[in-house]
């Protein structure tokens, strides 16, 4: 009767045992290194808490490499280099044997060029996508400059038939924009005259001086272009009135 009695307290004792453990082991928190996982810090190996003694050391080493990396952060002096002069590339031409002009009360380029300072030209057709590229562009050189001396023309060389067609151009001037003064170049006569060789350009832009003189000369419709062609009408607007 007592070795029953003895093996049923063995027993529970041992159940309690088993679940003090199975307790014990339930309650460790399980998430601290999913936060160090989540947070990008490397898993530790040990659980124990830091002694202030060691927090105190590490927040001393740690100050150097702070200051040092503030330091490293501290923006340097740049220097600005001289630009280089904008080049003369030879004496423009005038614009002659135009079937008229559109969007002025002009009859020549000379009249455009002595009521301003610079004058950019530009030879284009309205149904050249090239050229219909950097209309944008000069929209904004010319919103941007026109009250101060600068003046875009836009010499109309057609390529094909219907670009010849003077109410096509009006038509096409409108919808693309186009409020500069129009030289009619129906022949394509200035065309070939100031692009000398056998190959002429559809756009291509040039800018003229007070003094007649070509300070800027670019084929195509590359956006690096047109940012250049801005600039340089800026610096010389800045010669012109110092």
């Amino acid at each position: 009767m007592k070795s029953s009695v003895s093996r049923s307290v063995a027993a529970g004792v041992l159940l309690v045992g088993v679940a003090l453990i199975v307790w014990t082991a339930v309650d460790e928190p399980e998430d601290e290194l999913s936060v160090a996982e989540t947070v990008g810090t490397p898993a530790v190996t040990s659980q124990a808490e830091p002694s202030e003694a060691s927090l105190t050391t590490a927040a001393v080493e740690t100050a150097p490499v702070e200051a040092a990396a503030t330091a490293t952060a501290a923006p340097v002096p740049t220097t600005t280099e001289a630009l280089e002069p904008i080049p003369v590339l030879g004496t423009a031409f005038t614009l002659s044997k135009l079937d008229g002009w559109l969007n002025t009360g002009a009859s020549s380029l000379e009249e455009i060029r002595a009521s301003n300072e610079i004058t950019v030209v530009q030879f284009w057709t309205f149904g050249c996508r090239n050229c219909k590229k950097t209309l944008d562009a000069l929209a904004l050189l010319h919103a941007d400059f026109r009250d101060r001396g600068v003046e875009v023309v836009g010499v109309h060389s057609p390529e094909f038939g219907y670009e010849a067609n003077v109410d096509n151009i009006i038509e096409a001037a409108a919808e693309l924009g186009v409020v500069w003064p129009i030289a009619l170049d129906t022949t394509k006569y200035n065309f070939h005259v100031w692009q000398e060789g056998p190959t002429g350009y559809w756009p291509r832009v040039y800018i003229i001086d007070s003094d007649n003189q070509i300070r800027f000369d670019r084929r195509g419709d590359g956006a690096h272009t047109y940012r250049e062609l801005y600039a340089t009408v800026e610096r010389l607007l800045a010669q012109e009135n110092t």
